[in-house]
């Protein structure tokens, strides 16, 4: 399912435009970018929790030069879904 798609059945499940679900996607994304960025989980009540977490930086060596690279660290999230929801997936 694309973006569009997504959008579209959400606007005619909620009754609301599609400009409004735009807005509520992006907030969201910020509110989930800020907290993970700061290493806080986002829980949402019967959907999942959203937990970051963090990756050192690595040195490795770039295979077509031999140069010794430095990798910064990053963080990635991890969802882990909500009782409720795996109860309704299956």
């Amino acid at each position: 399912m694309d973006y569009k798609t997504f959008r579209r059945q959400l606007a005619e499940k909620l009754g609301r435009k599609t400009t409004d679900i735009d807005a509520l996607v992006e907030g969201l994304s910020m509110v989930l970018r800020h907290s993970c960025g700061e290493l806080d989980s986002v829980a949402i009540p019967t959907f999942g929790t959203f937990a970051p977490k963090k990756h050192p930086e690595t040195i490795v060596n770039d295979l077509t030069t031999g140069k010794r690279m430095l990798i910064p660290p990053e963080i990635t999230v991890e969802f882990r879904p909500g009782a409720m929801l795996t109860k309704r997936m299956r």
